[in-house]
């Protein structure tokens, strides 16, 4: 907990300082937004604005802290909100602004609580959230009291963010591996400046060199000196000795060793074809559009939960012939079972596999199991198959589902959704180019250095562990043109979503045709389809995923509606 400071002091700056702002806002370009103005704001703003501050004002509901926090997300979630902002709430504004930095680190570049002791808001020696950036809390609201502390506040603000700027300059201490730190592309590009390679240092982590370059990353994921025979487990660590304590269930085709890693990926690969993934498509195509059907097109509804998420595993139920009567039991495995770690969420599901296949030899079928039974005969190895159909089925639903969600977000939000609607030609560069900037897994699967390597002219011993950075390797500007930058036209895109080499997803073009037709189908039924304006903004959890937490949308708004948008219900 980080606990605020009285009168006009600044409260002491987290643990985590800001490291900058995202592509395109300047150290002093952070626009300062005021909630719920009080007494003396607009002679704040005029003196904010007098000295080149950028102030916007914006009114929120001044009830409960619920009701607060989703009238700021709300502001935030606007097309025209600032992409990073200084967030001034009175009173009750002000815990709520502290509630949505916590929500949104990107989105906060600081809070400034403001009003007198009692009013609501957090008074000297109160504790806040200990958060990723740093907040004030003025005791008097008059501009005379505020500005003589809010103005060098803010310049502070200004000097870290340009310190942080030449850090990236120089050489310097690299921060330690978390999932925010793999899933923030500012701190990734400061990492590619200072060089492609880099040696970690972290307690009990495996993976010890972390490569930031395009042109690293494809040489290396490359050599064959990583075909090591180790096996590592979800968390990077590798697998212990003992076989009680082993990780296995649904990472098990990626923490088993090379050699057994690679028979098991030649089942699935030597079938699941270009072709017969292009032979998939009506049937992706009729899923699509009965799930679409289905959902209330004038109202305000998630698109995470009605579309994307059972999508893939709709479509996976096609892949692997599952009949319609299971589906819903495959769903709860796949969408809510999966939280359990192994063995606890897989022991019947390897049962119910091995019932599928037993079916498959009895009455061969049009898919990937039956395709698997039917070249293989009698020399079919049954656990093989078990093991790798679940490792599909498993992995098979997270990069569709990510870039789907972020990808539809990315495109309303940067007013691309209109160009891809009015050019239906578009789709194709469109998906690679949501899989590039999303990057569904932005870490690569950790390898073993079982002979020495050379990258980029940094010597890599025998026995390290070497990972890559998708997402920096997918911003490198020596291969993307304004790389920061959403070009759905973007033709040059020699984009690292699914990974290279040995390693690279096996499910990488049906998770593109599903991405192709699940787009292409939205922007043809719903070109004018937007995000609700009573939305709780776009939240966002990091785990070794960026994710979002929910998508609502409004797939037909009511244009007779001033603005252009259905009000919200009961409103």
């Amino acid at each position: 907990m980080a606990t605020v400071a009285s009168g006009g002091g600044v409260g002491a700056l987290p643990a985590t300082a800001p490291t900058g702002d995202e592509p395109g806002d300047t150290a002093g370009g952070r626009v300062l937004v005021i909630l719920n103005p009080g007494a003396g704001s607009e002679r704040l703003e005029a003196e904010l604005t007098g000295r080149g501050r950028r102030v916007r004002v914006a009114g929120v509901p001044a009830g409960d802290l619920a009701a607060c926090v989703g009238g700021i997300t709300d502001f935030l979630a606007a097309p025209d909100s600032p992409d990073r902002a200084v967030l001034l709430g009175y009173g009750a504004a002000g815990p709520a602004a502290i509630e949505v930095a916590d929500r949104h680190p990107e989105r906060v570049a600081a809070v400034v609580v403001v009003g007198p002791p009692g009013d609501g808001g957090l008074t000297a020696g109160d504790s806040a959230p200990e958060l990723l950036c740093p907040v004030l809390v003025l005791s008097a609201a008059t501009p005379e009291a505020a500005v003589p502390v809010l103005v060098p506040f803010l310049d502070d603000l200004d000097r870290q963010a340009g310190e942080a700027g030449a850090r990236a300059q120089a050489p310097a201490r690299l921060p330690a591996l978390t999932p925010a730190i793999f899933n923030d592309p500012g701190a990734l590009r400061q990492w590619r400046e200072l060089g492609p390679v880099h040696r970690v240092n972290a307690a009990d982590v495996a993976t010890s060199w972390v490569l930031t370059g395009h042109e690293a990353t494809t040489t290396a994921l490359a050599d064959p000196g990583l075909a090591g025979e180790v096996e590592i487990t979800a968390g990077f660590r590798l697998q212990s000795a003992d076989p009680a304590l082993a990780h296995r269930g649904e990472l098990d085709l990626i923490t088993i060793e090379g050699r057994e890693h690679a028979r098991l990926r030649r089942l699935i690969e030597r079938h699941l074809t270009p072709e017969r993934v292009e032979a998939l498509r009506p049937r992706i195509q009729r899923e699509t559009d009965a799930l679409l059907d289905a959902i209330p097109s004038r109202e305000v509804i998630d698109l995470l939960q009605m579309f994307a998420y059972p999508l893939p595993v709709a479509v996976l139920c096609e892949l692997f012939g599952v009949p319609e009567q299971d589906r819903g039991y495959i769903h709860e495995w796949i969408l809510e079972r999966l939280v359990s770690p192994p063995p606890k969420a897989h022991g019947d599901i390897d049962d119910y596999l091995r019932a599928l296949i037993a079916d498959r030899r009895a009455r061969p079928s049009d898919d990937l199991l039956g395709w698997v039974v039917e070249a293989e005969g009698d020399g079919l190895s049954e656990e093989d198959l078990v093991s790798a159909a679940r490792f599909l089925m498993v992995n098979g639903h997270r990069a569709p589902t990510t870039v789907l969600a972020s990808g539809v977000a990315a495109l309303l939000r940067r007013e691309q959704w209109k160009r891809l609607a009015d050019d239906p030609t578009l789709i194709v560069t469109a998906v690679e180019e949501l899989l590039r900037l999303v990057t569904p897994f932005p870490v690569g699967i950790p390898r073993h250095v079982a002979a020495p390597i050379d990258v980029e002219g940094t010597p890599i011993p025998e026995g390290s562990l070497l990972t890559a950075s998708l997402v920096a390797a997918n911003r490198d500007p020596s291969f993307f043109a304004d790389p920061d930058l959403l070009d759905i036209g973007r033709t040059s895109n020699p984009h690292l979503a699914f990974g290279h080499g040995h390693h690279h997803c096996l499910g990488a073009e049906l998770a593109r045709a599903q991405l192709q037709i699940a787009i292409g189908t939205l922007a043809r039924r719903f070109p004018d389809m937007e995000l609700a304006r009573d939305s709780q903004s776009l939240q966002y959890r990091q785990s070794s995923v960026r994710y979002l937490l929910g998508l609502p949308i409004v797939l037909e708004p009511d244009r007779s509606v001033p603005g252009g948008r259905r009000p919200p219900d009961g409103a």
